[in-house]
């Protein structure tokens, strides 16, 4: 097999169709839609697919550099491995000519070898990466690169030009009349300022504990007369549930139905504050005011792309670590003190006028 090592700002001669593999998180995608952004520059005429999981596609909704999204649905109609040859057969038949696999893994690499496509880009890491055609080396240490860059570096390799590290994401106005008419619904519409809080997270050490959002939000709504709104994933009634018992005040809860709706929902804030998380992505890449609380997540890779975006984060000796086999309960998240928060979120309100 012939592998090709493309030169930095070598594009690719021919490339009609093209696939790009990102089947992880919402804030994947989003950090993705630089380098997205930069492979349609360079492949101005090429037809650009996405592969997506259901979880993450609609994040491309309204993507000028996106002309198709394929959903894998490894848990869903492409489940177990009838599901996944068929869905991998259907790659196949779609002969593209370049793949480009963003989602660094064995599937994706696997994915991108059986499509058949003469070119494919990806990193020299996991399963399958020897049948790689270009080849990224190397390995990014902790505390150093961010996520958008990353993505940018590894498609410079078959791409001229440095491109815009601005993640992508964009409302349509059905969708943000929808807003704003549910927040007249609520009676929220009176001029005072619209605190937002995504107490959510993937993981339970990326969790700042409810009794601190309580805190927090009887805080900020007794200093600056603001109302509270706190939104929730579809696994996280629970989570709003301790944070309203333990608040002395009034918090309106709404579990938005899509990500879309939660994208819209958030640009309606004056504030957003959360975890590090997807929805934290999303509001970056909405540019609301945002006070991100991060734990033992690399902060200097996975921060909110913003110049609105403030993260909150206990400096620790044992960072970086492997936060999955914390010794110490994850003090660094659990025990983030709430004065720390409630400073950002003051200053962020301060210099805000209304």
């Amino acid at each position: 097999m012939k592998h090709q090592h493309a030169s930095n700002g070598k594009t690719l001669p021919d490339i009609k169709k093209m696939l790009i593999i990102r089947a992880d998180g919402i804030g994947d995608m989003l950090n993705a839609t630089p380098a997205i952004a930069l492979l349609r520059q360079n492949y101005p005429s090429a037809e650009i697919t996405v592969l997506a999981r259901p979880l993450n596609a609609p994040v491309l909704h309204g993507n000028p550099d996106v002309d198709r999204v394929l959903i894998f649905d490894k848990r869903g109609k492409h489940r177990g491995l009838k599901g996944n040859l068929k869905f991998f057969h259907s790659i196949r038949l779609e002969k593209f000519d370049l793949v480009v696999v963003l989602h660094t893994a064995t599937i994706p690499n696997f994915i991108a070898y059986i499509s058949g496509a003469q070119h494919r880009l990806g990193r020299y890491q996991k399963g399958f990466r020897s049948t790689l055609t270009h080849r990224w080396h190397g390995k990014y240490r902790k505390g150093e690169t961010h996520e958008v860059d990353r993505n940018l570096e590894l498609v410079k390799l078959i791409c001229e030009g440095e491109g815009k590290r601005k993640p992508f994401f964009k409302l349509m106005p059905d969708e943000s009349a929808d807003a704003e008419a549910l927040l007249k619904s609520w009676k929220i519409c009176n001029g005072k300022f619209l605190i937002g809080m995504h107490p959510g997270g993937s993981s339970f050490d990326k969790r700042w504990p409810e009794k601190n959002y309580a805190e927090l939000a009887d805080k900020l709504a007794n200093r600056y007369d603001a109302d509270i709104l706190l939104l929730r994933g579809p696994d996280e009634a629970e989570l709003t549930d301790k944070i309203c018992e333990a608040m002395q005040g009034h918090a309106i809860v709404y579990g938005p139905k899509t990500i879309r709706e939660l994208g819209a929902m958030l640009a309606q804030c004056d504030l957003v504050v959360c975890n590090d998380s997807g929805p934290m992505h999303l509001a970056a890449a909405l540019d609301v005011p945002t006070v991100a609380v991060f734990g033992p997540t690399d902060y200097v890779a996975w921060r909110p792309m913003s110049e609105n975006a403030t993260i909150v984060r206990r400096d620790m000796p044992c960072w970086p670590c492997n936060a999955h086999k914390c010794k110490i309960g994850w003090e660094c998240t659990k025990k983030l003190p709430v004065e720390m928060v409630w400073d950002a979120t003051s200053m962020s309100l301060e210099a805000r006028t209304k």
